[in-house]
């Protein structure tokens, strides 16, 4: 039989689910609710350190520093996978330290499951859905975000503006499906030769813009010739026909009195230069 005492208790961890699942409720950032679920219960469960990995969304953030002993979760909710939630702390978790942490870890799953859909959305929103590069929403936002931190920190910045040449000939050629498996074909090229700090976008329909930071004008040439030879080299084959193409390539260097639409159009104009002179080439912006 319960006695009152044990009512009482169990009324007061029902109240503090409920806390902290109203409290959870108030963000979308995944980030945020995994750091206020690890403040909220460290009065109750203490830990050195709590960890969430959705490696779906490559998201993996740490709180504190781990220790030895650990306590891991695969979150769920209707077979929908939410990531795992680990504690570590120096001493092992008691069974009842574990029933209650398991209590309060229902109120995290809705929170980060609407958190975690929101994040689905917006990288959606901001990802080529043929190629799954950024797209030209997601190339603003960086193109704004690296020119900041360059200017902020006097650090070299360049663009490269490419272009496939002749890709209506392509499509009419061999069809859309062809073009479109061209597209892809560049775009695994271009990821494996770039660095993995620059910067790949998809922003017009066989239009690609690369981001280097910390990059100076020899730097920038030497990867736009890099990829220019080799696409020129790439065999795509679609439904057993090869499929040749080359590309041309504009490039600049940030100037001090840039903003996006500057840098953009002076790589725009190298790009177009390059293909008024015979395509499959790389033109400089020319310097004032």
């Amino acid at each position: 039989m319960i006695n009152p005492s044990q009512i009482r208790e169990l009324s007061q961890k029902n109240d503090k689910v409920l806390q902290i699942a109203t409290l959870l409720h108030t963000s979308l950032s995944v980030e945020e609710i995994i750091a206020q679920f690890s403040e909220e219960i460290g009065d109750v469960i203490h830990h050195n350190s709590l960890s969430y990995v959705n490696e779906k969304l490559d998201i993996n953030v740490l709180f504190g520093q781990s220790a030895r002993h650990s306590c891991t979760y695969e979150l769920s909710i209707n077979e929908q996978s939410l990531g795992l939630l680990s504690l570590t702390r120096d001493k092992s978790f008691s069974d009842e330290e574990i029933e209650q942490l398991e209590r309060l870890i229902c109120a995290l799953h809705y929170p980060l499951r609407n958190a975690v859909l929101y994040t689905v959305a917006v990288n959606s929103a901001h990802k080529d859905p043929l190629t799954g590069i950024g797209n030209r929403a997601a190339m603003n936002t960086a193109l704004h975000r690296e020119i900041e931190l360059a200017s902020r920190h006097h650090r070299s910045l360049c663009v490269i503006l490419l272009d496939v040449d002749h890709f209506k000939s392509i499509n009419d050629t061999y069809g859309h499906a062809a073009g479109d498996h061209c597209l892809q074909s560049l775009v695994k090229c271009a990821e494996n030769s770039v660095r993995i700090s620059d910067l790949l976008f998809r922003y017009g329909g066989e239009e690609f813009m690369i981001i280097l930071p910390e990059t100076d004008e020899s730097g920038v040439l030497r990867l736009a010739k890099r990829i220019r030879r080799r696409v020129e080299r790439l065999e795509t084959t679609y439904q057993n026909q090869l499929i040749r193409m080359t590309i041309s390539l504009g490039i600049t260097t940030l100037r001090e009195s840039d903003d996006e639409k500057t840098l953009f159009t002076r790589a725009d104009e190298a790009l177009y230069k390059a293909k008024q002179e015979g395509r499959n080439c790389i033109r400089i912006a020319a310097s004032d």
